[in-house]
């Protein structure tokens, strides 16, 4: 099988990626006369995936992977990620000699080809690696132990000595398909044996393959060094089965690797510890990818917010007109009825705009800010219901009042979560049936719940409900007439856990929908410290 490092000029031809750990390969589109993207071929590759394209023999056209063993990447989607430009994420298996490797293989667009990257798998890949090198570590101490029992004939020894190189070669593989180092601590001599690809011991090469545990200490970042050391410490001490630590290691070129570190210990007969076996994951790319996601998101947020904020002066500019329009043409009906309309509208458009700025300060400043003051919670109740009331005059609200009902809360943000939820049992519940709210005490908790019979919400999206950017599935149901952006139910439980309290649904076809929202009597005790679990509802 032709390796892509055979490929003429391969070394140069592409730069921007070449020192890091990491391998990547770039593709470039292979096109027919009509402009078509048929296959896409290597362009260029950096050090860390020569590696990976001798070891694992991988072929220079994409389409030609399957037949080499290579399982997971089709071309059809890098087609698609060509034309979206939407990153492509998926598990890559590759299969060589009896002996698996599996990548997180991540493709970004490149120009008008993509740059694949070769990330260490997700975790339940690695544990199916972790435990095929297990095997081929147990297979070479038989085969060892098979070399030391047959010296008494050259040819049984000559036989060991192949099985012993198998067992290597394949044992070799199987660490390289891990990404991991792994290392062997005598707990007795107090040796670290460290066993890892040519290359991936984070730069300190071969010889560093023995030492003591000072060693390992040392190159822990100085802000995770205590933790680090006495976990392990008290790890070994305890009868805990395994261990796990995240740290940053200094590389042999200065520079830091973010690593997941595990390990499990071997007892004796009296269950002393005598043995420890780690595995350490470099993470370092999985954190930068990260980092660069959640600054693309926050950079999407903050535009958002920005945008939302500077389209409220031609908005108010749009409202003021059209009152203006309407109160100039009292004797006229048709500019009456079109002045109307722009003033909903644009209404309805203040809406989607507070909404989206209150989306950008709950990500973006830590939560939804409040204005706290005493609040009879029946009388903002009664205003909601009166509002809504006038709004759908062919609906009915039914209120009720157990208890007292006065705390301290933030009454326009209060009166912000009941409109959602009531107004969103009126577009989602049946048509001939009341929404009823109610407003009760419990224990030291206020209790609000509003419920609509009607056709449940699917059980798949009960999970997700509260998230931006989502609707349920009845949304655009005959009779449905409100529109907007998803947001409403994330706002409301930003809102009430910005008070301390929780918000929960239950939704089935016997008792409908039920939105229960739970607050603490005083707001301000909450914020400072919640102490007190809120109840999950009626």
């Amino acid at each position: 099988m032709a390796g892509l490092s055979a490929l003429p000029g391969v070394a140069p031809a592409w730069t921007p990626h070449a020192g890091s750990p990491a391998p990547c390969i770039l593709f470039e589109p292979v096109r027919a006369p009509a402009g078509d993207v048929l296959d896409f071929h290597c362009a260029s590759l950096n050090a860390a995936a020569e590696d990976v394209v001798r070891d694992w023999g991988l072929e220079p056209r994409l389409s030609s992977w399957p037949a080499g063993g290579v399982s997971g990447l089709a071309v059809e989607d890098c087609v698609r990620l060509g034309a979206t430009g939407v990153p492509l994420s998926v598990p890559l298996r590759v299969r060589r000699e009896g002996v698996d490797a599996r990548f997180q293989a991540v493709a970004v667009r490149e120009g008008e080809g993509f740059a694949l990257w070769l990330l260490p798998p997700v975790e339940e890949d690695a544990q199916a690696l972790r435990e095929t090198l297990e095997r081929e570590r147990e297979a070479r101490r038989k085969a060892e132990a098979a070399l030391e029992g047959a010296r008494a004939t050259q040819a049984e020894h000559e036989q060991a000595e192949a099985t012993l190189r198998e067992a290597e070669e394949r044992y070799r593989l199987a660490a390289r398909a891990t990404h991991d180092v792994l290392w062997d601590w005598d707990l007795a001599t107090g040796a670290v044996r460290w066993e890892a690809s040519p290359g991936e011991l984070f730069g300190y090469g071969p010889d560093t393959s023995t030492h003591g545990l000072d060693w390992w200490a040392v190159r822990v970042h100085p802000d995770e060094r205590e933790a680090a050391a006495a976990g392990l410490r008290d790890f070994v001490a305890s009868t805990r089965a395994a261990w796990q630590a995240e740290y940053r290691f200094l590389r042999g070129d200065g520079t830091w690797a973010h690593v997941l570190d595990r390990g499990v210990l071997a007892r004796d007969g009296a269950g002393r510890p005598v043995r420890m076996i780690g595995s350490m994951m470099d993470m370092t790319e999985r954190h930068r990818a990260l980092e660069r996601l959640s600054e693309e998101a926050r950079f999407r947020e903050r535009f958002i917010g920005i945008l939302g904020h500077d389209l409220r002066n031609p908005l108010n500019a749009i409202s003021l007109s059209a009152r203006a329009l309407r109160r100039r043409s009292a004797h006229n009906s048709n500019h009456q009825q079109l002045a109307q309309r722009i003033e909903r509208s644009a209404a309805r458009m203040g809406t989607m705009i507070s909404d989206i700025l209150d989306l950008t300060r709950a990500r973006l400043s830590g939560g939804i800010p409040l204005n706290l003051a005493p609040v009879n919670l029946t009388t903002v109740c009664r205003q909601v219901v009166e509002e809504l009331t006038a709004a759908w005059p062919e609906r009915y609200i039914a209120f009720d009042v157990d208890g007292r009902a006065d705390g301290v809360w933030d009454a326009d943000r209060l009166a912000q979560v009941l409109s959602n939820l009531v107004g969103n049992a009126l577009e989602h519940g049946a048509q001939d049936a009341p929404v009823i709210l109610r407003c009760m005490e419990q224990d030291v908790w206020q209790v609000l719940e509003v419920n609509n019979p009607g056709a449940p919400i699917p059980a798949p999206q009960l999970a997700t409900l509260f998230d931006p950017f989502r609707q349920a599935s009845t949304a655009r149901e005959k009779g449905r007439r409100r529109g907007g952006l998803g947001l409403g139910l994330f706002i409301v439980r930003e809102i009430v856990q910005a008070h301390g309290g929780s918000v929960h649904v239950s939704s089935s076809e016997h008792d409908g929908t039920t939105f229960t929202v739970s607050l603490p009597r005083d707001a301000r005790a909450a914020r400072a410290a919640a102490t007190v679990s809120a109840p999950r509802g009626a």
